[in-house]
């Protein structure tokens, strides 16, 4: 059983699960599908083309799945853009935030992750699990976010940039390159490993100087067989989060 507001605008070709919550003077367009236990609250809009999944929260005055735009767009010949917003399970979405729908692909969400007011996410970011956006980041089409990132208030995140696991991004940050694993970064500057933010099992301190040898290799583009002895030298949680990131660069 659903609990929708009179007051709330709904499109007819909604397809809904149970037990949502959807406020007052919330508007849903076309081709929207919502699962189940989700709260959307008073003057959301969610645009075509969204699907989201279950046990999300959004807060007040949310914009999901807004036009996705990029810059070379014709203004004489303007098509509006909805090819697609996915998001997970468990996110949180406080007020005031606006989410972009794809432009070239999708836009796509994973699970449990938190949007803390007035975040602009750009179209086409690809945002894994677990990671946190503190108020007003501005986040720049095609930007991917890995697991367990967090990116401190109004940080400002450049285009096509990869922002890697466990890494945290300083806030008022401009940054403009990919952020390694595991580091705090404040304008593409490492300062240290993120300690706590890094499961303890990881031992992450034991590795400090090979980690900080395979960043001078990727940002002095020294030879492939360097990086692969430095990157060979740590244990197999470690090496296959590095791995995955830099497969996506």
């Amino acid at each position: 059983m659903n609990k929708i507001s009179q007051c709330a605008s709904i499109c007819s070709s909604l397809k809904i699960g149970t037990n949502n919550i959807i406020g007052k003077n919330v508007k849903i367009l076309e081709n929207v599908v919502i699962g189940n236990n989700n709260k959307i609250y008073d003057n959301t809009i969610i645009y075509p083309n969204t699907k989201i999944g279950n046990n999300n929260i959004f807060l007040h005055r949310n914009k999901i799945g807004e036009i996705g735009v990029q810059s070379s767009f014709n203004t004489d010949n303007f098509e509006f853009k909805y090819n697609g917003l996915e998001i997970g399970n468990n996110n949180f979405f406080h007020v005031d935030n606006i989410i972009s729908n794809g432009y070239i692909n999708k836009t796509i969400i994973g699970n449990n992750n938190k949007f803390l007011s007035e975040v602009y996410i750009s179209h086409d970011n690809v945002i894994h699990d677990s990671v946190t956006f503190y108020p007003r980041v501005f986040s720049a089409g095609i930007v991917e976010y890995f697991n367990n990132s967090n990116i401190g208030a109004n940080a400002c995140i450049h285009q096509r940039c990869k922002i890697g696991n466990y890494s945290m991004i300083g806030m008022n940050s401009t940054i403009t390159k990919n952020v390694f694993p595991f580091f705090i970064v404040i304008n593409n500057k490492y300062i240290r490993i993120n300690n706590k933010a890094i499961p303890d099992d990881f031992n992450i301190n034991n590795y400090k100087e090979q980690l900080h040898n395979i960043i001078d290799h990727l940002y002095h583009n020294d030879n492939d067989c360097k990086l692969k002895q430095e990157i060979n030298t740590l244990p197999k949680e470690i090496l296959e989060i590095i791995n995955n990131f830099l497969n996506k660069l």
